[in-house]
């Protein structure tokens, strides 16, 4: 009864600070992105997966017997660079993972433009 007794009484929860629940959403954050960022988002949705590895052993040993160029999609901007990234990642996973948004966090985007970045990604 005692459980019953503290559900009665009303106690509030304590509030959650925003290190504990990182991406909860106020309905009034805007979620606006850039005309770049927009064209980086629609750009990566058709990169493969493989395009946000290093080179392994073996692509390097032919670019460097042939002379190849490899085309690196590697993005000068950082920030764009790991929009890419999680695009890429959330494209064919099917989801943002944790350690994606929390990078795009560290590069300043807000937690509606993170929604809406995997949003973007995972539909066609």
């Amino acid at each position: 009864m005692a459980y019953r007794a503290t559900v009665r009484t009303g106690i509030d929860p304590q509030p959650v600070s925003p290190e504990i629940e990182p991406f909860r959403i106020t309905p009034m954050e805007p979620a606006s992105f850039s005309a770049l960022e927009e064209q980086v988002i629609v750009l990566a949705r058709s990169d493969r997966l493989g395009s946000i590895e290093e080179p392994g052993v073996v692509e390097r040993l032919v670019t460097k017997l042939f002379g190849l160029n490899p085309e690196r999609r590697a993005l000068a901007d950082p920030r764009l660079e790991t929009l890419r990234r999680a695009v890429v990642v959330a494209r064919h996973r099917h989801h943002l993972p944790d350690m994606q948004a929390a990078e795009l966090r560290e590069a300043g985007f807000s937690v509606a433009q993170i929604r809406v970045i995997e949003t973007k990604a995972i539909t066609v």
